[in-house]
């Protein structure tokens, strides 16, 4: 019986000493880590937005993580340019407009709840909130700006360099 079981873990034990194990170690600075070709990345940056005393909105970058990879599905449903979402400008080397896209606003969340006489959606105010943005980084996106949509303009909230 012990021949029978050392004969069945022996061939489990190479195999898994053979194994290559690779661990992911996230990235808290603004920038691409060394290492990590900028071309056919996915890029993950990560930030936290919150109402200061005075009224306006603080955002600040929290983390970035790169994986290796194209995103297959590009096709981003572009939210209405209403006042308090967000613009998400990707930027070229030399400033022009690659893409951008719209996010909700992460401070006045709509939330469906289901009740007794059926669903309704509940906006909720928020202080701090938490939201992130990806994209297929082959190379040419050098800097991410995100402003605040009002009624009349465009506030700039940060500019991320890569």
């Amino acid at each position: 019986m012990v021949r029978l079981l050392s004969f069945c873990y022996l061939p489990l034990l190479i195999l898994m000493g053979s194994c290559n194990v690779q661990t992911a170690v996230p990235n808290n600075s603004g920038s691409i880590p060394k290492g990590v070709a900028p071309e056919n990345s996915i890029v993950y940056l990560f930030f936290g937005i919150e109402k200061t005393p005075s009224g306006s909105e603080k955002v600040t970058h929290t983390e970035t993580r790169i994986t290796k990879g194209i995103i297959k599905n590009t096709s981003i449903d572009n939210k209405e340019n209403k006042a308090g979402n967000l613009l998400i400008t990707m930027l070229g080397k030399g400033g022009e407009v690659l893409e951008e896209r719209i996010i909700e606003d992460p401070l006045n969340p709509v939330l469906e709840v289901f009740a007794e006489d059926g669903l309704s959606k509940n906006k909720v105010n928020l202080s701090k909130a938490e939201f992130s943005v990806r994209f297929n980084q082959k190379g040419e996106i050098s800097s991410v700006k995100i402003e605040k949509i009002t009624t009349t303009s465009k506030n700039n909230l940060i500019t991320l360099k890569l």
